[in-house]
């Protein structure tokens, strides 16, 4: 089979350090490339998830309750962030059960202090 010759443009620095990650795992740009096209063919997608990150999947409701905790001195943290946006996504049986148990263990620990 013949070889073709593929030119792509990058920045420099991702180059460098990419090559130097490859290099240190055995392997180099070339040959990760020739497997991504392999696995593009014999998986007929792009071989790995595609997604913004994660401070970005965010949905807008959530960033407005964010910015409205900020704003009275409570800003939230990722971990929080992504419990509010998993929370967000529930049914309401779901977010009514939850709230409940939160409930729950908040008057068992308050029941301890006393």
């Amino acid at each position: 089979m013949a070889n073709t010759y593929i030119q792509i443009r990058t920045d420099e620095k991702d180059k460098k350090e990419a090559s130097e990650i490859l290099s240190a795992l055995g392997t180099n740009l070339s040959a990760v490339l020739n497997m991504t096209i392999k696995q593009i063919i014999l998986q007929r997608r792009i071989p790995f998830d595609v997604a913004l990150p994660k401070e970005n999947t965010i949905s807008k409701p959530v960033r407005n309750v964010a910015a409205s905790m900020a704003m009275e001195g409570m800003p939230l943290n990722d971990e929080q962030l992504q419990d509010l946006e998993e929370f967000s996504h529930k049914s309401a049986e779901e977010q009514e059960k939850e709230i409940q148990q939160f409930i729950k263990k908040y008057k068992e620990k308050e029941g301890n202090r006393v």
